[in-house]
């Protein structure tokens, strides 16, 4: 495996309902971005969208490393991102490594507090992360979690303010204070700019993520098994106690 030193981190970021691939020059300097069609067309633009970029930057034989909005989200969306850039990092054998979606998300946030970044997995389920602003940006606070609306009352916190398209459902029990709607949805930008941190971070000598010496070992981040899962095992389980 390739350790990069300089070059071109590809980002992509098909984890939500708006796809995008960015790509960067290590030191930051050079940042070029594609977005999607509006819908879910992940699947038939995200390799067109990366040899698109990658031509137009003449990057093909300098691409250093590749990072991916690992989840959570739609699980189709995850995989197919995070499939894309196994293959790409296997193929190049290059590093790779995957980033939250919420923390993706939450760096839309320029304004100081403590937010929580809210996503609908449908059914009333959420995935939850909470985030504190500040002049050290902005840093995870707790765990990234899985919850339900019913468990909001209790996660919620006075002074805390919400982004995300978990917290603008009209089904919520309690009124949230949310922000900006243009902060909803997470961008390959933004992702990159995650991304080009932790490389500096893993290459002055931190932990390695999954991904980084193996791209066999990069994975989605599900906070909970599929619906489809779901009902296979609940089958399974009635066939059981039969």
């Amino acid at each position: 495996m390739k350790m990069p030193s300089d070059g071109w981190i590809l980002m992509i970021e098909t984890s939500q309902r708006d796809g995008s691939v960015a790509l960067g020059t290590l030191d930051g300097q050079q940042v070029d971005e594609e977005l999607f069609s509006p819908g879910l067309v992940h699947g038939k633009e995200l390799l067109p969208r990366i040899d698109a970029i990658v031509e137009r930057n003449d990057a093909r034989q300098n691409l250093c490393a590749i990072a991916v909005s690992a989840g959570p989200g739609s699980f189709t969306g995850v995989r197919i991102g995070v499939s894309a850039a196994k293959a790409i990092a296997w193929a190049l054998g290059i590093p790779s490594l995957g980033i939250s979606s919420l923390e993706i998300i939450a760096s839309n946030i320029d304004e100081p507090g403590r937010w929580g970044v809210l996503l609908d997995a449908s059914s009333g389920d959420l995935d939850v992360g909470f985030y504190q602003v500040g002049t050290e940006g902005v840093v995870k606070d707790g765990e990234e979690l899985a919850s339900h609306r019913d468990q909001l009352p209790l996660l919620n916190q006075e002074g805390t303010r919400f982004i995300g398209l978990g917290s603008r459902n009209p089904q919520l029990e309690i009124k949230l204070e949310t922000g900006p709607v243009q902060w909803d949805q997470p961008t390959a930008r933004q992702g990159l700019k995650i991304a080009i941190a932790q490389v500096h971070q893993i290459l002055a000598g931190g932990e390695s993520p999954p991904g980084w010496d193996s791209p066999h070992l990069l994975n989605p981040r599900y906070m909970r098994v599929s619906r489809a899962e779901e009902v296979r095992r609940r089958r399974l389980a009635g066939e059981e106690q039969a």
